[in-house]
């Protein structure tokens, strides 16, 4: 290290690391420890922006090491994403081809599947971390922003019951016309009795 990039330091900070490098009887000068720790830094702070791997499930990503399991017929069963796939009996499948199979065709993979988030100590239904998804994504974030939406819902349901009394509206003019006299057999008109 130059002169240059010694006076950039704080002045108590290489202190410290004098005074470190001395008690522990490190052979390390101060220039040659603070090279190390810079590169210990980039090295550690590199692989912690390395882009997270997992499986994308519609809109439920799962990341790698993430565990599923389903019971089935008194048995359970488990998988896991390993890379950006999900391994099962030694293969790569969906979560679909997963559900078929341990319990064959008919079965829903969102209502059948369990997820265990790496980290988490629970494990929690697919369809419950959809629902999370989805609620997330139509959660207003003001007042405001929630006073629009529900406008806008109450426009939406106006409009659909205009639509619906015009329909309405449309058939019974239809159904009038069609009993008009001019339209009736004669042996189908019902005669007044008094």
């Amino acid at each position: 290290m130059n002169a240059a990039t010694m006076n950039s330091i704080p002045p108590a900070a290489y202190q410290a690391l004098q005074d470190y490098l001395r008690r522990s009887r490190s052979p390390l000068s101060p220039a040659e420890a603070i090279d190390r720790a810079i590169r210990q830094w980039i090295t550690h702070d590199s692989s912690a922006v390395a882009p997270i791997r997992g499986f994308q499930w519609k809109r439920l990503f799962l990341p790698e090491t993430t565990r599923l399991r389903m019971h089935y017929d008194g048995d359970t069963h488990y998988a896991k994403v390993v890379g950006e796939e999900i391994i099962f009996r030694g293969r790569a499948v969906s979560p679909r081809q997963l559900t078929i199979a341990i319990a064959g065709d008919g079965r829903n993979a969102w209502r059948d599947l369990w997820i265990l988030l790496p980290g988490e100590r629970n494990w929690a239904c697919a369809a419950r971390l959809r629902e999370q998804l989805d609620g997330q994504a139509v959660a207003p974030q003001s007042p405001a922003q929630a006073m629009t939406a529900a406008a806008k819902a109450m426009s939406e349901s106006l409009n659909a019951a205009l639509v619906l009394i015009e329909h309405v509206d449309h058939q019974t003019k239809t159904l009038v016309e069609r009993r008009a006299p001019k339209h009736r057999r004669e042996y189908d008109l019902l005669e007044d009795i008094h």
